[in-house]
């Protein structure tokens, strides 16, 4: 079975490692000693994190095994219509499809890697288990990289009742730095909202640009004007990583029209009439539904920053 899994790896360019279920049950305690320690933002902590679960029963259905899979991702293109201009916004990876992409997977991997195996997606910090698995390693702006990939992929868990085979004496790798990082500090210099620290590797995420454009509301006035670049999440700290390939970009297909656009820029919290039905539409296309709240307040902030650098 071993084989199998990775040849259907490699046929699809993707990287896989696996551990027992007792990993998923560390990385949820590890995750749990932070929170105490409050190592990890409270709120970030009820809005990302207090979900996370080993699930009910997984040995009662004979799931013993979990298996963490990396896909390269590109960033995505979505196109604005704005009086006979068009504005080009990024979604970086992981964005378009995050959710529909893991179902995807998840039957591809029934049917071709683990052929004739149970298999249910986990709920757990991947990027913990993808370090413990030996798939990844850090940066210090705290988002993780492969070698030959960067860190422009996406992570999926699975739980699985197959039972590959471990080294002897196997034992969970512990998380560690990328070596670059030890005399980089450019992820550091771009960070505009002071999210990443030179005295901790854990992100002070409460800060992050993403974490602010992710949530509604008003924007923090922690946030500068010029950050702005893309339509959801941040590239900044990538971007000028050394550690990273050229950012792939490609087009999500999506345009937005120009009644459309003009709706997202008046936006005032009536999403009611046929622009908002065809805005939703095409959230639903991008797989990003729950942007709705925010995609209006952030596409103005790009035009106003786009504005001010003329």
């Amino acid at each position: 079975m071993i084989n199998t899994l990775q040849t259907w790896a490699a046929e699809r360019g993707y990287r896989v490692g696996w551990g027992p279920l007792e990993l998923v049950e560390t990385v949820l305690k590890e995750i749990g000693t932070r929170r105490a320690s409050r190592e990890l933002n409270e709120v970030l902590f009820q809005g990302e994190l207090a979900s996370l679960s080993v699930g009910e029963g997984p040995r009662e259905r004979g799931l013993t095994t979990v298996v963490v899979v990396v896909k390269p991702r590109p960033a995505h293109m979505v196109s604005f219509d704005l009086n006979e201009d068009r504005i080009e916004a990024v979604l970086p990876p992981t964005y378009v499809r995050y959710y529909p992409l893991s179902d995807d997977l998840e039957r591809d991997l029934q049917e071709h890697g683990l052929p004739g195996a149970r298999v249910e997606r986990v709920a757990a910090p991947l990027k913990l288990l993808a370090a413990c698995l030996g798939l990844v390693r850090y940066g210090l702006n705290n988002i993780t990289y492969v070698r030959g990939i960067g860190s422009y992929f996406q992570l999926f868990g699975y739980l699985t009742n197959v039972s590959l085979p471990l080294p002897k004496r196997w034992r969970p790798r512990k998380p560690s730095l990328l070596p670059e990082c030890a005399s980089c500090g450019a992820c550091l210099s771009a960070c505009p909202t002071g999210a990443i620290a030179d005295d901790r590797l854990l992100l002070r995420a409460e800060r992050c640009l993403t974490f602010a454009n992710e949530n509604p509301g008003p924007w923090p006035s922690w946030v500068p004007s010029w950050a702005h670049h893309c339509l959801l999440g941040c590239l900044l700290c990538q971007r000028c990583c050394p550690a990273n390939p050229e950012l792939p970009l490609e087009s999500s297909d999506v345009l937005f029209t120009r009644e459309e656009t003009r709706a997202l820029l008046a936006d005032s919290g009536d999403h009611s009439g046929h622009q908002w039905d065809g805005i939703r539409a095409k959230l639903d296309r991008l797989g990003q539904p729950y942007a709705e709240p925010v995609i209006g307040r952030n596409l103005r902030a790009l035009v106003d920053t786009s504005v001010s650098r003329g």
